[in-house]
This record gives C-alpha cells, structure tokens and sequence, in this order.
C-alpha cells in the first residue's frame, strides 16, 4: 500500500492577509502541525492564544517573541532552525525582524508534561548535545517526554535506510534544506513534499538522501514506544 494512501487529507489553507497564510497539515487527537508563511509588509505582527501548550519552531527567517502572563512578560528573539514552547492560554505576540517569516506550530498528545523549564526556552543544534544513533544519523533532541520527541536529524550524503516500519508511532517528517525522497514497500521513492509528510504507524518507509550535500530534517514522533521499530528484511532465496 502506498504511502500517499495513508496521508492525512489535503492541507487546509487560510489567508493572514495576503500574501500570508496558514496552513494546516495534520489535525488528530495524536498530532496537530500547521505552518506559517508571514510576509513583513503584510503582517508585521502576529498574536498566539492557544488552549494548549505549542512548540513553535522557525524554519527561514527571524523574529522578535513576547509572552505575557497574569505575573510578568518575556522577551526572546528566534531565528532560522530555533524552536521554543509557548504556554497553553498565554498571550503570545511575534513581530518579524526579516521579510519573510516561515514557522512550524506543534501540538502533542495531553499526555504531554512541558515543564517549567521547557517554556520559553530557545531550543537549537546549538543549544542542546547531538547523538550519533545506530542508523548513522545525527540527532538533537529539541525535546523529549515520556513517548514523543521533537529532534533535528542530519542525513549525510548518499544515504539509505533498510526499510522499517513503527508499530506504534505517528511520525511527522519535515526536510529544512535539499530533497529528501521516502521509499514505500514496493521500493517507489517519491520526494518529500515542502509542507513534510506526515507517516502513520505500521506503514513502511525508508529515508533516502541521494544527494551530495547533507541534509536536515526536523523529526516529530508521538506514541513512541521503546523497541517500536520494525526492520523489513529481504527474504533469503
């Protein structure tokens, strides 16, 4: 079965004021993404207030963050490949420093424990440690809870992966530069679309980077359970 045949429906678009837009990609009980493309002389200022905790992460462009609570209000500016939480019923206001302004909204089960220390703390491949995982590729951990993370992952030149599937994982996966091709069981790549893709469980893939450059990706996975990945070997003639 193909992989296009599991996706979730059209993404769903609405205007900001043209040309900005917002775009829902995925909107289910397990995962809610939706991303933002703000033009400066369109919406210079945006406010967030949402019913539950959001990890907002910026994929071009640059911004100036203002979180206000009942006690005190916080500053922050987020630039390209940052990401950082914003708390559920907050007031939130962004106001973009660059033209153009492309941003990511996550939300994850309610099963979900952001800490105090998760909230309005920039989260980066500059701010966290890297892991080197079993598959080659090199992973930061943006964020982990008890069975979702969200992590930066750097696929290196030429790369492909055996084909696997998760048993029990919903997987959103998101190329931030170059192109990055899914491989489905009947061995069929198709490049990964600019919105990401979002992958169910138990539907097989394998990640392909037929590319000379590297390449990152962001990586969002919920229900993740240890031991949840399930090689597809060929059959011994």
């Amino acid at each position: 079965m193909n992989l296009a045949d599991h996706n979730t429906l059209a993404p769903t678009s609405y205007s900001l004021g043209e040309p900005s837009k917002h775009t829902i990609i995925h909107q289910k009980n397990d995962l809610f993404v939706a991303h933002e493309h703000l033009f400066q002389n369109a919406t210079p200022t945006r406010f967030y207030h949402h019913q539950a905790d959001t990890f907002l992460f910026i994929m071009k462009g640059e911004l100036y963050l203002q979180q206000s609570t009942p006690k005190n209000e916080q500053e922050s500016v987020l630039k390209k490949h940052q990401g950082i939480w914003l708390k559920a019923l907050t007031i939130n206001s962004i106001t973009l420093l660059s033209p153009t302004v492309e941003l990511c909204l996550l939300r994850l089960p309610s099963t979900t424990n952001i800490t105090k220390d998760d909230l309005l703390k920039k989260v980066s491949s500059g701010t966290v440690e890297s892991t080197l995982e079993r598959n080659k590729i090199k992973t930061w951990p943006l964020w982990k809870g008890v069975s979702e993370h969200i992590s930066l992952e750097l696929y290196p030149p030429y790369y492909a992966e055996t084909l696997y599937y998760q048993k029990m994982a919903t997987q959103y996966f998101l190329p931030l530069n170059g192109t990055i091709y899914i491989s489905n069981e009947q061995k069929h790549s198709d490049a990964c679309p600019d919105l990401g893709r979002i992958i169910p469980n138990k539907i097989p893939r394998a990640i392909l980077n037929p590319s000379a450059e590297s390449i990152t990706a962001l990586s969002v996975t919920v229900q993740q359970h240890t031991k949840g990945r399930v090689l597809l070997l060929k059959k011994s003639k």
